[in-house]
């Protein structure tokens, strides 16, 4: 039994040793008042996987008001598998990269004016406000490059498109829920562009620390 212990730990000590552990954060998120954090796990020369979160209180898709006013209290959160293969590595998991990600997307925006005819009484006009919470989830590809200048510092250049392969959007006022879009737009209070064209758009610029494990070399 000491003979497994002690062989485990020798075992786990040289995973971790060899492994490259990747934290990073996205500078051209901070231009948008996206703020998040990332993590990334080298398995080896070409091949790594990592999640990314960010949280943000502005719809990037909006100047931060409606023909209905302001968007008050907007929060948005993002949570991103991702999986990437390096066609080029030089200094391990670095260079041109493809890959494939997911996301997990929410937003909330609270007390949003409306104004309308009530759906079960053309003759009556109503009012008020309500909250409108969103999420999804979406899948695609991915490319970038990872460009490892000094080490354990890197830069890592992120694009993408998905599709968002389920959406929900629910309202606290059910009044606003049957208006026409002309009266109130839902289309407004969502994290991408429309019910009519789900398509997730992604661009990133992280820039990120490496943490054990020195260079991969084949």
């Amino acid at each position: 039994m000491k003979k497994l212990i002690i062989g485990t730990t020798l075992i786990f000590s040289g995973l971790t040793m060899v492994a490259q552990h990747h934290v990073n954060t996205d500078l051209l998120g901070f231009a948008f008042s996206r703020y998040g954090i990332g993590y990334e796990y080298a398995i080896n020369n070409q091949n790594s996987v990592g999640i990314y979160g960010h949280f943000t209180s502005k719809n990037l898709l909006s100047d931060g008001r409606t023909i209905y006013g302001d968007l008050e209290n907007y929060s948005e959160m993002n949570i991103i598998p991702e999986y990437k293969w390096f066609a080029t590595p030089n200094k391990g998991s670095d260079g041109i990269y493809f890959g494939f990600y997911g996301k997990y997307r929410t937003s909330n925006t609270t007390n949003n004016l409306y104004e309308g005819v009530d759906p079960s009484d053309s003759q009556k006009r109503v009012n008020g406000f309500t909250d409108v919470k969103t999420s999804g989830i979406s899948l695609g590809p991915m490319f970038g490059y990872k460009y490892d200048p000094w080490g354990s510092i890197y830069f890592d250049f992120t694009a993408g498109i998905g599709k968002f392969l389920m959406s929900n959007i629910t309202y606290s006022d059910s009044v606003a829920e049957n208006l026409t879009d002309q009266e109130f737009n839902e289309d407004e209070y969502i994290p991408y562009i429309g019910n009519s064209l789900k398509v997730d758009f992604r661009i990133a610029f992280r820039i990120g620390w490496k943490i054990g494990g020195g260079n991969y070399k084949e």
